[in-house]
């Protein structure tokens, strides 16, 4: 059986801090992309992360950045594509930006492993799982609790 590296992409919201008590890992990875909330995100998620990645500042419109999670899940499957890869990320069901739908994973995961190296598998397990449930489990009535 081939190696496989099971990676978190760990932003210090409710949905990855939830996936990164449910599941192990060995990397979580955070990325500093110039984000709004960056130090809050970076200060609630610190003890966990493995590695911080710095990319130049996104375009944000509005609280959306396009194909933020395209970036991500390239720049991991370049940086750590030694091995197979489960690339974890904390999309739920009521995220309503195109880049957190499972179908644009499906369509992703099958672009990247036509060109890489070794296989890839996006995994959101929070994906049919309302926003209001995550916060339940982590004990929080909202999100700005934290």
């Amino acid at each position: 059986m081939k190696n496989i590296k099971k990676i978190l992409l760990l932003s210090g919201g409710a949905d990855s801090m939830y996936i990164n008590q449910i599941h192990d890992f060995d990397l979580r990875v955070f990325f500093d992309y110039g984000q709004k909330h960056l130090k809050k995100e970076y200060n609630i998620c610190e003890k966990y992360i493995d590695r911080v990645i710095k990319i130049d500042p996104f375009y944000i419109k509005e609280k959306e950045v396009s194909n933020r999670n395209l970036t991500f899940i390239s720049t991991i499957v370049s940086v750590f594509g030694d091995s197979d890869l489960h690339i974890y990320l904390g999309s739920n069901y009521n995220d309503i930006y195109k880049d957190n739908q499972r179908e644009y994973f499906d369509l992703l995961e099958k672009t990247i492993n036509v060109a890489s190296i070794n296989k890839v598998k996006i995994i959101t397990p929070l994906i049919n799982i309302e926003k209001k449930e995550i916060l339940k489990q982590i004990n929080l009535k909202y999100y700005s609790d934290l």
